[in-house]
């Protein structure tokens, strides 16, 4: 009988210790993953998840170009040319965005930092020279200042809504 209870505290042992390990591996080989996509995409930042909505569309389309067509007016850009931009409906809070180290036009979703490791994530509505014009499309104005080409971190290729969430609840715990 207490050999039994020794093999089972044993087996338990082993098995914690096999838990631990099997959650560092795992976590190993998601971060060796990750540093594999960044190198493909030429990017430090290859999979973003959109923190705010400041890109969201809250009517559909025809009615969210109604309250902003003065706007981008302003920048030539017309409905039509808008509905040619990629993610032309917008992104939500929650949106998985796979991001490449790619030459922005007027129209694209780049990733920049701002200051201090914080990114956003915002429409190209104007190139100059040395820096872009940025606005997010739920935002009434323009980014308050330019964003410099050697902030900008990538141009944004696709969304998968919703599949930003787990990564947003990673950030609020602080991991």
């Amino acid at each position: 009988m207490k050999d039994k209870k020794e093999k089972k505290n044993k087996e338990k042992k082993h098995g914690i210790w096999r838990d631990i390990l099997e959650v560092i591996i795992a976590f190993a080989v998601a971060w060796l993953v990750y540093q594999g996509i960044a190198l493909g995409t030429g990017t430090s930042m290859p999979i973003v998840s959109v923190v705010s909505h400041s890109m969201y569309h809250d009517n559909a389309f025809d009615a969210w170009w109604q309250v902003n067509e003065n706007f981008y007016s302003k920048y030539n850009i017309t409905k039509d040319v808008f509905e040619t931009f990629p993610m032309s409906n917008g992104l939500s809070r929650g949106d998985l965005i796979i991001v490449v180290n790619d030459k922005p036009k007027i129209g694209d979703i780049i990733i920049y930092n701002k200051f201090q490791g914080f990114t956003i994530v915002h429409r190209v509505i104007e190139i100059q020279d040395s820096f872009y014009i940025t606005k997010g499309d739920n935002n009434a104005v323009a980014d308050s200042s330019p964003v410099l080409k050697e902030q900008f971190v990538g141009r944004a290729v696709f969304a998968i809504p919703l599949l930003g969430y787990p990564r947003l609840a990673l950030f609020a715990i602080g991991i």
